[in-house]
């Protein structure tokens, strides 16, 4: 079976497990992230900043375990075009571990000043503040530098899904923003970005009315159009396992009066309108969901795969039958337990939940993130008990991994390209520059003075008429980062 015959055979499956049809197998959804490093004998150090060694991380892990579908393709490394304006990310590493510091780019007061004008509220007031004084010395060949990471970081995207779909027939799971992952409500921007966890806890009790009037604005931006957009489509696209992926945490900070209010009008709609279409919505509930499973009881078998993280399985098939289940694995389990235990585990899932009936994909409850997060032998019997696919948890993965890049690297030689470089890009790495170095920051200003020049500037010494688009991601990244 090639490549393409197998992802064809593994989009069948997950939509077949998700509409609750009879299946030959259960599918098996990996939630491994930069677990992939350490599997590949790497740090993150070595990893983040460094294309060549993250697509060798991600063929590594695939040469090694034949999962059905794959959390992420190594593209939630964005470092490369933060670090290019020097250290102070929300996001941070050591070799060991990402994290994330609680971050706020507005108050409550503010929010509307981002909702009015996005681009400028980040140029003047959020970049300003996340790199101090270093922003106005930031000259022409710095924004140069960190434009052409973005660029770069744009094409590993493209180069790295296209891979896993040629090299190993692993589908891509829903049809939407590569660099986002899933559909973002108003209330988890606020979370995640614009308020934090702690100021919007206390504004929900004290600001009630700001947040509010942002998620209502918020939604009806970047919600409704989403919605209309379904109910004017026909019917799904197959070449995806989902039609759409949701990501919810914010869940777990609200009470059900405001989980009403702030969460569920624009949800519901969503929701509504793939169930109208006969459409499957991929929804991962980090933390727990079940508190709010009357909501989700209306919706026909065939519409949510919840993937889910603290809520057990079986308790979660007892509210919600309604609802395909993706999960099951726990890492702890993964990580301390035996293979025997890991098989066993396999078995109760399948039976329990009548899994050879639809209705159950098998999935790692968390993101595997550590080094400890699983054992290999462990993940190994799992991925083969279920697939039916020999898995190499002894490392072989790896000189295979090298191998294909290798022979990529010699391809784009041999018909005149050049080969991959250490960042992805044939001009060589994008490293950190001291923000001191270069003449003044040209484009402190906004618009004509500042922002808008740089477009008219920097964006087109890259490329290409597409790179105006893209211009708002890149001040995403800038301003989440």
């Amino acid at each position: 079976m090639d490549a393409k015959q197998l992802q064809t055979g593994r989009i069948g499956l997950f939509r077949s497990a998700a509409r609750f049809e009879p299946v030959d197998r259960v599918p098996y959804f990996s939630s491994a992230v930069t677990w992939k490093v350490f599997h590949a004998g790497h740090t993150l150090d070595e990893a983040m900043t460094d294309y060549a060694v993250m697509e060798e991380c991600v063929r590594a892990f695939l040469d090694a375990y034949p999962v059905d579908g794959l959390l992420d393709y190594g593209i939630r490394n964005q470092f490369g075009v933060t670090e290019t304006l020097g250290p102070g990310g929300y996001y941070y590493y050591t070799p060991e571990a990402i994290a994330i510091r609680d971050h706020a780019h507005c108050t409550p007061e503010t929010l509307k000043d981002f909702l009015a004008d996005p681009a400028r509220y980040t140029w003047e007031t959020v970049l300003p503040a996340k790199y101090g004084d270093a922003w106005r010395s930031f000259g022409r060949e710095t924004w140069k530098r960190a434009f052409k990471a973005y660029m770069d970081y744009t094409a590993f995207i493209i180069r790295i899904g296209s891979a896993v779909k040629k090299d190993y027939g692993v589908p891509p799971m829903a049809p939407n923003n590569p660099m986002k992952g899933a559909i973002s409500f108003g209330i988890e921007e606020l979370l995640a970005n614009l308020l934090g966890i702690k100021q919007l806890s206390i504004a929900m009790r004290r600001n009630k009315e700001e947040v509010e009037s942002f998620v209502r604005a918020w939604d009806e931006a970047r919600i409704d159009p989403i919605v209309e957009t379904v109910k004017k489509s026909g019917k799904p696209d197959e070449s995806y396992c989902f039609d759409a992926s949701v990501m919810m945490l914010a869940q777990n900070v609200l009470n059900p009066k405001q989980f009403e209010t702030l969460y569920w009008p624009s949800l519901e709609k969503l929701l509504d309108a793939y169930a109208e279409k006969h459409m499957n919505v991929r929804i991962f509930a980090e933390g727990s969901i079940l508190r709010y499973a009357e909501y989700f009881r209306k919706y026909p078998k065939g519409t949510l795969t919840f993937h889910i993280e603290a809520d057990d399985p079986f308790g979660f098939r007892e509210a919600l039958p309604n609802a395909a289940i993706m999960g099951g694995l726990t890492t702890d389990l993964l990580a301390n337990g035996t293979p025997e235990e890991c098989i066993r585990r396999c078995g109760e899932l399948a039976d329990g939940l009548g899994a050879k009936n639809g209705g159950f994909i098998f999935s790692e409850n968390k993101m595997l993130s550590y080094a400890n997060d699983v054992k290999p032998e462990n993940l190994a019997v799992v991925v083969e008990y279920v697939t039916g696919r020999p898995c190499k948890a002894d490392g072989n993965g790896i000189a295979a991994a090298k191998e294909k890049i290798a022979t990529n690297n010699a391809a784009e030689t041999e018909n005149g390209g050049k080969p991959q470089t250490a960042d992805g890009a044939a001009d060589g790495p994008a490293r950190p520059l001291n923000a001191s170095q270069g003449d003044e920051n040209p484009y402190v200003g906004y618009p004509e003075e500042g922002y808008k020049r740089f477009s008219r500037e920097i964006v087109p010494f890259y490329l290409k008429p597409m790179s105006a688009a893209l211009l708002p991601l890149f001040l995403q990244i800038l301003r989440d980062g």
